[in-house]
């Protein structure tokens, strides 16, 4: 039996191979075993694992300091794109409906992650900065695998109707 974060990876493997184009990758390599275990959290990996993959790469600055922000809001910046390079790729399929509702969406998603991550900082006496960051990333991150959930055919959201080919 595959441990948990063995069938992330596969999870991964698989996710690689369906939203991977021969050089334009939609999805960066790094970010897939993040979304693979998202994926799979009904299925055997947890929300802990699947932060400590999620903010590995800033694992070696201590938290909250200086260091630990700057390579956050560089992680942030890195999902901030597969968002949008996973909507692009939406925008493109889906019916001019479902295009709409995508816009839509984000707007209403923008105000309330920067409400959410504000209200997280908020709590924090020191490393507001980190934790604001980390709440953005989990938020893009949870978008992300909402994204290509839809673009693999596995989502019931409303805005996920293909247009005919």
């Amino acid at each position: 039996m595959l441990k948990p974060i063995q069938t992330a990876a596969l999870a991964a493997l698989i996710f690689t191979t369906q939203l991977h184009a021969a050089e334009d990758p939609i999805v960066a390599e790094e970010k897939l075993l993040v979304l693979g275990c998202l994926e799979q959290m009904e299925n055997g990996t947890s929300w802990p694992e699947c932060v400590s993959l999620m903010f590995q790469p800033c694992a070696d600055e201590a938290p909250g300091s200086d260091p630990h922000a700057a390579c956050l809001s560089d992680e942030r910046e890195g999902w901030s794109m597969t968002v949008q390079n996973l909507q692009a790729k939406l925008i493109e399929g889906v019916t001019p409906e479902g295009r709409i509702q995508i816009v839509d969406l984000m707007g209403l998603w923008g105000s309330y992650v920067v409400q959410q991550c504000n209200q997280v900082a908020a709590t924090k006496e020191t490393g507001a900065e980190s934790a604001r960051l980390g709440c953005e990333i989990s938020e893009f991150a949870g978008l992300a695998g909402e994204f290509a959930a839809c673009l693999e055919g596995r989502s019931t959201a409303e805005y996920c109707e293909f247009k005919e080919e």
